[in-house]
């Protein structure tokens, strides 16, 4: 070996000799070896650890992901063995074996692992986190199965080839037995199963790539040879009741799968690339979906806020946060919980995802004259109680909606702006005076999603102490803190998340506030102002949950602080 780690990290400049002196006093107390130890103080980054790896070592450094390695090439080695040894196979080209090693000086085990398999073996040292995280998703059996199935159906696809499988789906006859469209099935069914939001199939070379995305991370499951690639788009495009011989133009379809006795349904998107057409299926699962706002995950205090909020009988409610950070499910839990028979309660989506039942939904329809603007104005004439309006981004709509707050209605409605307070010069910006606002503005609400951290792999780690300085500076931390992560097992594929959880900033519109909008106090002293009539921030809200083990700091500075 080259020397040791630590006087590797201080040649290279990574760390300083006092840095490495008081990680070195440390690991009696601290969990886990140096290297994760300097990683978990923010002195290295994981990167410059595997590089001063590779350097000790004399061996390359490779970061392992574990979607992107086969099961069955890491079981070519017994699980026991593999643990033990803390190494994992990871690839095979002609006669030599790649094995990913957390210790690749262990000549012991390099050895045993050429007896087992048969192959010259190659050492690479690894980051021992992402071995253990490989482990566990290639001995995960749920996996292994539905990796092997989807290998048996590339076999068949190959023998039948690209002409056989396209004519094999254009008979409604021949349905249950065509390869191309029992493997699109298995693709709709897998991501039900493992609770995708979306599917991505995209064409790359050499070979397209399927991936999930799962509590709001994509991860790669399959890939597609490139000579079925267009007939596996073209038997989405016919269950989705698309025009199959346009490929150029983007497309929009809906279909729909039974499984178990359940329906669930898919909103479909296509759109042409340099390589082909690039798909998109989200999932509309609506029997999973429970719009109930003591299911969101909500603090008691935030509960009673938005219930406070959703029961005024005008005003306006704005929801804000990036796309997929829970906006539509805060809304439709909103409206459930007021949805009587004496209120009359409209809504304009662009599109409809779920169907509420007693409320009446509108899918917004430009072409048709039917935008978000037009059809608010149309409802006005409805004699409506409640409004949802999908999303508020011109200043028509802006200027109808805050009218109709201030003449009588309930109105909820999104903004894309980054926290609570952004609402208002947001609604500035779109032409709507500072007076109407601060007189129809009851509250807004800002969200984000946070992954929760999955409890079977739930552990005590050390926080990462520049993210926790940068995030704390407003609020203290508790003397009894204790800080958790998710290790990587079967049930979280190596992930260490399962779930996510929401954290919310809600201002509501005391009369100081309403006062500092109508006299244009600038965003920050207002966010100021709201914070001294009691509003709690994002990162406030997410730090609480990493006190209680729901989440990790990581997630947190992530997903809110950059």
């Amino acid at each position: 070996m080259a020397g040791r780690l630590g006087d590797i990290l201080v040649a290279r400049g990574d760390i300083t000799e006092a840095q490495l002196q008081s990680a070195l006093r440390a690991q009696g107390s601290e969990r886990g070896m140096l290297g994760a130890i300097l990683v978990r103080r923010g002195l290295i980054t994981w990167e410059q650890l595997g590089s001063a790896l590779a350097t000790q070592f004399e061996v390359p450094f490779r970061q392992l992901v574990p979607h992107a390695i086969h099961p069955q090439v890491v079981r070519l080695v017994p699980e026991e063995f593999a643990r033990s040894r803390s190494a994992a196979p990871v690839a095979i080209e002609h006669d030599t074996l790649t094995l990913a090693m957390s210790s690749p000086d262990d000549i012991e085990a390099i050895a045993e692992a050429e007896l087992l398999t048969g192959y010259h073996v190659e050492p690479v040292v690894a980051l021992q986190h992402e071995v253990q995280s490989t482990l566990d998703r290639a001995f995960d059996e749920r996996i292994v199965a539905r990796q092997t199935i989807v290998d048996m159906k590339m076999a068949e696809l190959k023998e039948v080839g690209e002409l056989a499988a396209i004519e094999a789906m254009q008979h409604e006859t021949e349905q249950d037995s065509a390869p191309v469209i029992r493997l699109v099935r298995s693709i709709l069914v897998g991501a039900i199963e493992v609770g995708a939001s979306d599917i991505h199939i995209e064409p790359h070379l050499p070979e397209m790539r399927v991936r999930y995305r799962v509590d709001g991370e994509l991860q790669q499951v399959m890939t597609i040879p490139e000579h079925i690639e267009e007939a596996v788009v073209a038997r989405i495009k016919v269950v989705a009741e698309m025009d199959t011989t346009e490929t150029r133009k983007p497309q929009d379809g809906h279909l729909s799968l039974v499984e178990a006795g359940a329906k669930a349904n898919f909103r479909v998107s296509t759109i042409p690339t340099v390589g082909g057409e690039k798909v998109v299926l989200r999932l509309l699962d609506e029997g999973r979906k429970v719009f109930d706002l003591k299911r969101l995950g909500l603090g008691q205090r935030e509960q009673q806020l938005i219930e406070s909020l959703s029961e005024k009988p005008y005003g306006m409610v704005v929801v804000t946060g990036p796309t997929g950070s829970g906006k539509t499910t805060t809304m439709y839990a909103m409206l459930s919980r007021i949805n009587t028979v004496g209120r009359n309660i409209v809504t304009v989506e662009d599109p409809v995802e779920y169907r509420l039942p007693g409320i009446n939904q509108v899918g917004a329809d430009s072409e048709h004259g039917l935008g978000f603007n037009n059809a608010l104005k149309y409802i006005l004439r409805q004699d409506p109680d409640v409004i949802l309006l999908g999303e508020i981004r011109d200043h028509e709509t802006a200027a109808t909606a805050v009218q109709a707050a201030l003449t009588g209605h309930l109105l909820i409605s999104t903004l894309h702006t980054n926290d609570a307070v952004g609402a208002v010069p947001r609604l500035k910006d779109l032409g709507v005076d500072a007076f109407k606002i601060g007189g129809a503005l009851l509250g807004s609400i800002a969200q984000r999603l946070l992954r929760s951290i999955c409890p079977e792999c739930k552990e005590p780690c050390e926080p990462n102490q520049r993210m926790l300085e940068t995030l704390a500076q407003r609020t203290g931390v508790p003397d009894d803190a204790t800080f958790y992560r998710g290790r990587g097992c079967k049930r979280c594929l190596g992930t260490g998340y399962a779930g996510r959880i929401p954290i919310f900033e809600i201002m509501v519109v005391t009369p100081a506030v309403a006062n500092a909008i109508e006299e244009g106090v600038a965003p920050g002293n207002l966010r100021e102002i709201a914070i001294q009539e009691g509003m709690t921030t994002l990162v406030e809200s997410g730090l609480t949950q990493v006190f209680q083990g729901r989440t990790t700091l990581e997630e947190l500075f992530y997903k809110v602080a950059n």
